[in-house]
């Protein structure tokens, strides 16, 4: 019994089925370098300094391009960088082959405004790649139905003090896959993949017994596909159409999904807010 409560047990079972809850940036980096063509102009919208190592291997194959508004990012990315908003950004219609955005749309007052400005300087035949929070995951119904102020407790308490300031409020106005979807379609892409991904139970690796209880609810929606909607991420890839004629994929199962989805997350949300509340509260 020891071993099975163990801190030992519990950081080698999340290492080997998780990859230390990095399953959705690897599957992404995955998808990037299927997407990548040597001599390609990549936009890095979001950039932030790369933390995951994203473009920073192709900028020598690559004319990789940075734009966050963080002014911390410019002496630390690797690559071009602008300081300006993805929603507004300084660049010429139609200049980039690629476009790569994770984490940041979860963080957007008007997500629309950034995917069309995005569709702007993307080039006819090109592709954009996301990842973001799934919002019908318990994680990120957690972080939306609590303050920014509870999330910067709980960040102290998870990682420790001084990352306050990589920590951003969340507005989660388009992270579900067919809010991502439809966006997208009417900022003028063809989206072609949908991924959901779990990142497993990245909270509880030092809770005893709980992280067992969550390990196997993770490995039960990563394997049953009909959950696949509770995974903890999404990744977005859509094409640029090279012509008005060119045939989009049928996504409209999504559509689907989301309907029956939406309707029961809608009570779930509600009584989770009544508990966020009571959990922000607590914090001083």
């Amino acid at each position: 019994m020891k071993g099975f409560v163990g801190q030992t047990f519990r950081s080698r079972l999340f290492r080997d089925v998780w990859n230390e809850g990095r399953n959705a940036t690897i599957t992404y980096k995955e998808m990037v370098s299927h997407a990548i063509r040597p001599g390609m102009r990549i936009l890095h919208a979001g950039c932030g300094w790369d933390k995951h190592s994203v473009t920073r291997p192709y900028r020598d194959l690559c004319q990789v391009v940075g734009i966050d508004l963080d002014p911390r990012a410019g002496s630390r990315f690797h690559s071009e960088f602008y300081l300006d908003s993805i929603s507004n950004m300084p660049f010429e219609d139609e200049s980039f082959d690629l476009i790569l955005c994770e984490n940041v749309m979860e963080h957007l007052d008007e997500p629309t405004t950034a995917f069309r400005e995005m569709a702007r300087v993307l080039k006819p035949g090109g592709t954009i790649l996301m990842q973001t929070p799934n919002l019908y995951s318990y994680k990120a119904l957690a972080a939306y139905v609590t303050s920014f102020r509870f999330h910067l407790w709980a960040g102290r308490m998870r990682y420790g003090r001084g990352r306050e300031a990589d920590m951003y409020p969340t507005r989660y106005r388009c992270n579900t896959a067919a809010r991502l979807v439809r966006t997208a379609r009417a900022s003028g892409f063809h989206p072609t993949e949908v991924e959901f991904v779990s990142n497993g139970p990245t909270w509880f690796v030092k809770v005893p017994v709980v992280f067992e209880l969550f390990h196997l609810f993770h490995l039960a929606i990563a394997q049953w596909r009909p959950a696949r909607q509770l995974r903890c991420a999404l990744i977005l890839k859509a094409k640029k159409p090279a012509s008005h004629v060119e045939v989009e994929i049928d996504l409209n199962h999504v559509d689907a999904i989301e309907r029956v989805r939406g309707e029961r997350m809608q009570a779930i949300t509600v009584g989770l807010m009544g508990l966020g509340q009571a959990a922000s509260s607590w914090v001083v």
